[in-house]
């Protein structure tokens, strides 16, 4: 079972909707260029749920979510993932987000 958090708005294709399970969502006004975020709370059943959002997903943007003891980060061209509670793992994924542009504030996770 994968969980996870998306914003509708980096999506260019809201059919990837279609493929998950919506637990809770929360509409967020912003300081950006996108002034409301449709925030998605999810599960979903599909295997390769990351992969058919990583082929949706705005470029720049990213999103994650975890899959049993595996921490998943999306974005456009790669699915990155690290067993969670595994450092050097999670480290080589944080080096990768932050070439993807993602600042610091964002790296944050619990996991």
């Amino acid at each position: 079972m994968i969980t996870g958090l998306i914003i509708k708005e980096t999506l260019t294709d809201e059919l990837l909707l279609d493929h998950l399970t919506i637990d809770k969502v929360e509409i967020w006004k912003t300081d950006n260029a996108i002034k409301y975020w449709t925030m998605i709370w999810f599960t979903s059943d599909e295997a390769d749920f990351p992969e058919r959002l990583s082929n949706v997903i705005l470029n720049g943007w990213f999103a994650d979510m975890k899959e049993d003891h595996t921490k998943l980060i999306v974005f456009s061209d790669a699915v990155l993932r690290y067993d969670i509670g595994n450092a050097a793992e999670k480290d080589a994924v944080l080096d990768e987000c932050r070439r993807h542009g993602i600042p610091e504030h964002q790296l944050d996770w619990e996991e």
